[in-house]
């Protein structure tokens, strides 16, 4: 007794380094994929019966081969595998200390991968804390985890992917569309969040029966915080990917009814769920008491094996934060998959395969790969992806992110009248600009054994204007080519298909601003396997503009049109968010938050959207605070797409904005309707031209007549409707006079007034 509570002490020291993890997903995921495939049942116990012939071999009263056939117990015999890990990240800062962040460094992967193989070579000091019961059923996988030194098409890697990405927030199987064929090499996922689907799982993987099915989601996907924070999470889950179950059996309910692995030296277990090393869940005999098994050998003679009366709680397939070996069973278990064809498992140990992914070859120096981040250094996380977006002499932070070999030197330029034309700063520095417009950002890298590597990135920061725009003078963004759409910059932070663009049609010429929002990967009968929507978001920014000449009363006028891909109205949920800042993007202030019934005016439609006409564009008022009526006011307009009803497919469709203007008046204004004529005055207010645009369904013919403020005639034109709409032009040669001008405007047998207002 006085051994067993020595052994307590130590475990329970060792174990108040852990940090707490959250359950394994791989069951549930493996419930999912049943619902889906319920012949994947058929595979698990194919896979089961060549378990079972291989078991004949094995002598239980040794916890010996009796052959050859497997090398479980040959010293001399390891398999070894090429695994990649791929960071999926934001370029949150990774901490080795506290395990937050999502970019984690390659010296800390290194590391990582040489502790995995620690335990897989049973080599893991806390194997001297295993409670006596189980000390002569410790099992050595001898399984060596080699990252590949060359990629699928045959370049020098470091076995390390690095991919900016929204999903590093959302992570779950749609964020891993970058993955290696599976047959060659595990793949291994990091991100910083789960998805509300895997919200209670630290990590998941797919068994090698699962993975037959969905092999572009085989591999292991898990919370950055856990690659290796004193926990053998990895561990766990590559058991997974070998076949191996959790103690009490395929579910995740630990703690409840007694269960099995169908590995007998682990004897049957309620499992654990995280309770540490206790003397309760150490000597746990509830379900195992008396527990044996009746064998026959080659001969054909019974025997008898009497395993320990206690649960192995301190197996890594456990949840007791106490694991700390597998089994001999769960050795030859692994093995057995390893030498099984299902998911190709025995490929990845194949001498041509360890070949062609350079497993046993020695790390490359690869050339450095320049790149940075930048970071608003007055605001917080929701800021720092505004940095892009910097306000002339505001001073943004610059952070390295080179890639691969060690770095001899740095060498930054930059363009736009920089305070720091150049740096020669590793780590990072702060820097403004002068000079609006797209700053040209030049980085040359030179490594320790490779040489140097420039690279120009040429759209990652944009400066705006130094003063606002007097809007009162008239200022309308109808994103025309002719116009300053130049200076209202569009940011698709994570390089992806949703984003905004400049769309050939519009409300009144042929020209708008479109979020292409229309996923294009999947059809009414797939889904995508490149990821969710959800969590994405781009931005688009208005130039600064001086709103104070409106007399403390001014609103945000726009036009829109747009669709949802779905009819399920639970399911779509884009949003449009609109904030403003007047102190140069310190803060950001709601504005509005647009949903679907802002967005989409013309219901549902299951093919790329595009508005063919006037009347499928609808106006937009919102009354600006008085605190965003000043001579600097910016806004930001921020597309989220939402996920569909099954958490994966875009469930909106394109979405288009048009003549965002500042006025007194609303939009409605320009865009009053009668009956089933339309009549539209565009620009207005203007300081040249006008266009009357009349939409008749009844193809009739259009009459406009124009008088002054007196009442005088100064213009009259009339126009057939073809198409269903007449574009009427109002020469600026008529209107020269600054006022407003009464416009009439007659369509069959309807009648319609309005002003228009000329600066």
């Amino acid at each position: 007794m006085k051994k067993i509570l020595l052994l307590l002490a130590t475990a329970l020291a060792a174990q108040s380094g852990y940090a707490q993890i959250q359950p394994c997903g791989t069951d549930e995921m493996r419930q999912q994929l049943l619902a889906e495939h319920p012949e994947l049942l058929q595979f698990e116990a194919e896979l089961e019966k060549q378990l079972e012939a291989g078991m004949r071999q094995f002598d239980f009263r040794t916890a010996a081969k009796t052959t050859a056939v497997d090398q479980t117990d040959n010293p001399n015999f390891w398999y070894d595998i090429p695994i990649v890990i791929h960071i999926i990240h934001d370029y949150n800062p990774y901490s080795t200390s506290t395990f937050n962040g999502d970019y984690i460094p390659d010296d800390f992967i290194f590391k990582t991968v040489n502790d995995w193989n620690i335990v897989f070579a049973k080599k893991n000091a806390d194997t001297a804390d295993v409670i006596p019961p189980f000390k002569k059923y410790i099992g050595n996988a001898r399984i060596r985890l080699h990252l590949a030194t060359k990629d699928p098409n045959g370049n020098p890697t470091k076995g390390i992917t690095r991919r900016r990405s929204y999903l590093t927030y959302n992570g779950g199987n749609d964020a891993k569309f970058d993955g290696w064929s599976p047959t060659s090499y595990i793949n291994l996922w990091f991100i910083n969040k789960m998805s509300a689907a895997n919200n209670n799982a630290a990590a998941y993987a797919y068994k090698p029966a699962a993975a037959t099915y969905i092999p572009f989601y085989d591999g292991v996907i898990s919370l950055a915080g856990y690659m290796n924070n004193g926990s053998k999470t990895m561990p766990h889950e590559l058991g997974h990917v070998l076949n191996l179950s959790h103690t009490w059996g395929d579910n995740n309910q630990p703690g409840n009814a007694c269960g099995d692995d169908n590995v007998d030296d682990t004897p049957p277990t309620r499992g654990h769920p995280t309770t540490g090393c206790t003397f309760a869940s150490l000597y746990d005999t509830v379900c195992c008491t008396n527990y044996y098994k009746l064998y026959t050998n080659a001969l054909g003679e019974l025997y008898i094996v009497n395993y320990p009366d206690t649960a192995n709680s301190q197996n890594i397939m456990d949840y007791t934060y106490c694991d700390k070996m597998f089994t001999k069973g769960q050795v030859y278990r692994m093995h057995q998959a390893l030498n099984s064809n299902i998911a190709g498992r025995n490929n990845l140990w194949d001498s041509t395969n360890l070949v062609m992914t350079g497993a046993l070859m020695p790390m490359p120096d690869l050339k450095p790969i320049p790149d940075f981040s930048v970071v608003n250094i007055s605001g917080g996380s929701y800021l720092a992806k505004n940095a892009n977006f910097a306000f002339p002499d505001k001073e943004i932070r610059f952070i390295n992110q080179t890639q691969n070999d060690t770095l001899d030197a740095l060498n930054w330029t930059f363009t736009n009248g920089a305070s720091s034309p150049t740096s020669t700063s590793t780590t990072n520095f702060t820097n403004s600009f002068s000079e609006p417009g797209w700053v040209t950002v030049t980085m040359k890298a030179t490594g320790n054994n490779t040489g140097d590597t420039t690279v120009v990135f040429d759209k990652s920061v944009y400066v705006t204007e130094r003063t606002g725009y007097n809007t009162v003078a008239g200022y309308f963004q109808e994103f025309n080519e002719s116009g300053d759409r130049n200076k209202w910059p569009m940011f698709n932070y994570y390089n992806n298909e949703f984003k905004w663009q400049y769309a050939s049609v519009g409300a009144f010429d042929n020209a708008s601003l479109m979020y292409k929002g229309y996923d294009e990967r999947v059809t009414a009968t797939s889904s995508p396997i490149t990821g969710s929507p959800k969590g994405d978001f781009d931005d688009v920014f208005s130039l600064p503009v001086d709103l104070t000449g409106w007399g403390g009363a001014c609103n945000l006028n726009f036009f829109y049109s747009g669709a949802s891909r779905s009819s399920i109205s639970t399911a779509i949920n884009d949003s449009l968010f609109i904030d403003y800042t007047i102190n140069k993007g310190t803060t950001w202030t709601s504005l509005a938050k647009l949903g679907k019934s802002d967005l989409f005016n013309k219901g549902t439609i299951t093919t790329p959207y595009t508005p063919t006409s006037t009347a499928d564009w609808e106006p937009k008022t919102i009354a600006l605070p008085t605190a965003a009526i000043t001579n600097y006011t910016t806004f930001r307009f921020r597309y989220k797409p939402g996920a569909g009803s099954n958490g994966v497919t875009s469930s909106g469709n394109n979405f288009y904005m048009d003549r965002i203007h500042f006025a007194s008046w609303p939009a409605s204004a320009s865009d009053i309707k009668a009956g089933v004529a339309s009549v539209a005055i565009v620009p207005n207010p203007t300081v040249g031209d006008a266009w009357v645009i009349v939409s008749d369904a009844t193809n009739t013919t259009a009459a406009i007549t124009v008088t002054d403020i007196t009442g005088k005639v100064v213009y009259s034109a009339e126009q057939a409707v073809k198409g269903t709409q007449a574009r009427i032009l109002i020469p600026s040669a008529h209107i020269a006079a600054k006022g407003i001008y009464l416009i009439q405007t007659v369509t069959g047998s309807q009648m319609n007034t309005q002003k228009l207002v000329v600066y």
